[in-house]
């Protein structure tokens, strides 16, 4: 767990080494939004719709309006996002396993079958076009 916490941990850092905005920043965007929204990409791509990705996008706009200072918003946020991993030490879980399990194996496997839906449900109506084509 250790060492897939410092590889996402270092790359982490050099986004924000190369993008010029803090850790927290960086966090923020990957785990409330490119994370959710990939997910989200892909749910609307299994029952062929835009709908969840639009208002995800929409939602974010919106809030990224309404905040005044994204730097202190990540600070905020990052901290609770903390708390929240230090809860699993309940469960035996220290906060680089909770960050491992719940940042990147829990989303990792929710990314993984939803590609796997995606790709039946594209390979399914490949196949009735094909079906269908022959008749």
């Amino acid at each position: 767990m250790s060492s897939v916490f410092q590889i996402v941990y270092q790359f982490l850092l050099w986004l924000s080494a190369r993008t010029g905005l803090t850790y927290e920043e960086v966090n923020i965007i990957v785990y409330y939004f490119l994370v959710p929204l990939s997910l989200l990409v892909l749910v609307d791509r299994i029952f062929r719709t835009w709908i969840c990705t639009v208002c995800f996008l929409c939602l974010s706009a919106l809030a990224l309006f309404l905040i005044p200072s994204f730097e202190q918003f990540s600070k905020a946020l990052f901290g609770l996002s903390v708390a929240f991993l230090q809860q699993f030490s309940r469960i035996g879980w220290d906060y680089t396993e909770a960050s491992v399990w719940i940042c990147v194996v829990f989303p990792g496997i929710a990314f993984l079958l939803l590609c796997y839906l995606a790709s039946r449900r594209r390979a399914a109506q490949h196949q009735q076009q094909s079906t269908q084509s022959e008749t």
